[in-house]
């Protein structure tokens, strides 16, 4: 990091880590695919239902992942890889205690995640299968999301997108097997996540003890240290808070679809948030592409280096973004045809559902960028404070728009309430860059 041109940098470091998150986001929609042709409606409404409570695991793993990451970036760049190690000790300690703890609760609470929603009869016995796969590897599941994190930290970006890409090519092929040929359904989807995910995370960590890594582990770095853990968790909130948020719209989401529409409107739902989350892991790629520059680049006090490489990340996102919105208001069908056929009606649906919820899809781009910005910068409370607005502003329109115009309130809550968050932050994010202008 400390040669070479900042454009240079910034693709070296995008390009992994947005190939990584697409390729995360494969283990998603392959499952969507899958499940769509086996099972139908019934069982794209059972994943989506499914999710809410998956998300929260990933929550925690980006967390981990990213905290761990963002501080032990700024070690690095102040030159102290003693800490640094310390540092990534502290993160493989939170991934043991956090995954043995949520996935307690996933196991013990599943079936009622599932009714909390509407879930009856079949749907909701799907759920339960997934939920508990899920939850009995939970620790899996959070290491998954955290340990790429790290590996780009330490110097292999490239190698991080190896262990994700190994991981995704093992699920494809593993929900054939079990989907497909096996018949085990939403249980053989969530073996296969989980199986996969294993694969990518010993591959990981074989580098992260590797002399390859530009961190040396020190004796003693798996010492418990309270404090430095509460620095690394208190840094990737933000991140946490994002997922946790979008989780909670999801469930509120299938709730209101299942008392405005019902179990057509949940699946019509499934397939249009797989086009989100294809843009929104694409976003977060960029973002954590941006993320060890802006830390080193903090560290080394070199405020025109963090303009240069935040104004290619939001260039890169923005542009992408628009040209999605784009496509998906001119040509809904071409992506809901990958995820069901024979089935008019939820094609419909789904179609329609594109083009009420996806039309300021560009947005959360820039929402992304701007909380991962304040994160990288090491500003967690203005990074939360980003999280927490986008929560607070979304739920009003969640819980009155449909009160107002039924079925298409619920489609067209979210898109809304984004227009008016990004015209707020977009002030705080001008501020901060004005500032960098002047110190550079």
């Amino acid at each position: 990091m400390k040669s070479g041109s900042v454009s240079r940098m910034f693709w070296r470091y995008t390009i992994p880590s947005v190939s990584a998150l697409l390729i995360s986001a494969t283990y998603l929609i392959v499952d969507g695919i899958f499940i769509g042709h086996a099972m139908g409606g019934e069982g794209l409404a059972a994943i989506n239902m499914s999710w809410p409570w998956i998300g929260i695991l990933l929550a925690i793993g980006m967390m981990i992942g990213i905290g761990t990451g963002v501080q032990c970036g700024i070690a690095q760049g102040e030159g102290d890889l003693l800490k640094a190690s310390r540092i990534l000790g502290q993160g493989i300690w939170a991934l043991v205690l956090l995954g043995l703890a949520s996935g307690l609760m996933l196991v013990n609470f599943s079936t009622f995640f599932l009714v909390l929603q509407g879930a009856e009869d079949s749907v909701a016995s799907f759920g339960r299968d997934y939920l508990r796969v899920m939850g009995f590897a939970a620790p899996v599941v959070l290491a998954s999301i955290a340990i790429p994190f790290w590996v780009r930290n330490l110097g292999a970006p490239g190698f991080a997108t190896l262990c994700m890409g190994t991981g995704a090519v093992a699920n494809m092929l593993l929900d054939y097997l079990f989907i497909m040929h096996l018949g085990w359904e939403l249980k053989g989807a969530a073996v296969a996540t989980v199986l996969a995910e294993s694969l990518s995370i010993a591959m990981g960590l074989f580098f992260i003890f590797s002399t390859r890594s530009r961190v040396p582990l020190k004796q003693g770095f798996l010492k418990p240290r309270p404090i430095i853990m509460a620095r690394v968790l208190a840094t990737g909130l933000s991140s946490m808070l994002m997922y946790v948020y979008i989780s909670f719209v999801v469930l509120l989401h299938n709730m209101l679809f299942m008392t405005y529409g019902g179990t057509l409107q949940v699946a019509a739902f499934t397939i249009v948030g797989y086009v989100l989350t294809l843009y929104y892991m694409f976003a977060e790629g960029v973002a954590g592409g941006m993320q060890p520059l802006v830390s080193f680049y903090k560290g080394s006090e070199k405020s025109t280096n963090i303009r240069q490489v935040v104004r290619l990340a939001m260039t890169v996102a923005l542009g992408v973004g628009i040209i999605m919105t784009c496509t998906v208001m001119l040509v809904p069908g071409l992506a809901v045809w990958f995820f069901v056929s024979g089935d008019p009606e939820l094609s419909a649906a789904a179609s329609l559902g594109m083009r009420l919820h996806l039309f300021a899809l560009f947005l959360d781009g820039f929402i992304v960028l701007t909380a991962s910005f304040f994160q990288s910068m090491g500003m967690a409370k203005k990074a939360t404070m980003t999280t927490l607005g986008n929560m607070f502003i979304q739920l009003p329109f969640l819980f009155m728009l449909p009160k107002i115009i039924g079925l298409q309130g619920v489609w067209m809550a979210l898109p809304l309430s984004n227009v008016l968050f990004a015209s707020i932050i977009f002030f705080l994010f001008f501020r901060e860059m004005k500032k960098l202008k002047i110190r550079g």
